[in-house]
């Protein structure tokens, strides 16, 4: 039964974009958004991203501010993914910036941008992005909206996140992928177990 939880600092302006990722180290689930924030010197809003944690879903700790780019700065549409003993994170930040770490809450360091990686990508032509990876594949998709041109998700493969040469990652071409006829924007892929997915077949059928 959905319940609604107020988990935004009381100032935001808005509470944007919310995903969540289990930690390992705490045993709970840390959830992060996107909230605007007056900043200190009164001059404007900044953007940032700010997270909770829970056990849950029903209750949660104090919103703290997790990632920030400055008072006056905007930062949005973080997206995170585990791979292996690292995290990797991506958010939108002028450029759609992925970031690493061995720790959720640890010390994180800048990997690469799209627009580094030689995808000819920045901030002005995407946003939204989601991390996720294909099912028995060493490959991972950074799903990213076009929402300067109005195109849905565009699809960029990677063998490895952490390569800042831009050999490993590829642009998808329009004929390469299909999101039938419904555009997706600004979501969120789950992993489901074989079992999962053979009763949502049997319930809701093709």
């Amino acid at each position: 039964m959905a319940q609604k939880v107020d988990v935004a600092p009381q100032a935001a302006g808005c509470a944007w974009a919310p995903e969540a990722i289990y930690d390992d180290l705490v045993d709970a689930y840390l959830v992060f958004w996107a909230s605007s924030m007056e900043a200190s010197d009164g001059k404007g809003r900044g953007m940032h991203i700010y997270c909770s944690t829970t056990k849950d879903f029903k209750s949660f700790s104090p919103a703290e501010r997790y990632i920030t780019r400055g008072a006056n700065e905007s930062i949005i549409d973080t997206t995170i993914i585990q791979v292996g003993n690292k995290y990797y994170r991506a958010s939108g930040d002028g450029q759609i910036t992925i970031e690493s770490s061995e720790q959720l809450r640890g010390d994180w360091k800048k990997v690469s941008t799209l627009q580094s990686l030689g995808l000819e990508l920045t901030g002005k032509d995407v946003e939204g992005p989601v991390f996720f990876k294909f099912n028995d594949q060493k490959r991972w998709v950074l799903l990213v909206d076009q929402y300067a041109t109005s195109g849905g998700y565009l699809p960029i493969v990677t063998t490895d996140i952490g390569d800042t040469s831009g050999a490993c990652w590829e642009k998808l071409k329009a004929e390469d992928y299909s999101f039938d006829i419904l555009k997706k924007r600004h979501g969120s892929v789950l992993p489901i177990t074989q079992h999962e997915y053979d009763f949502l077949l049997a319930h809701w059928g093709n």
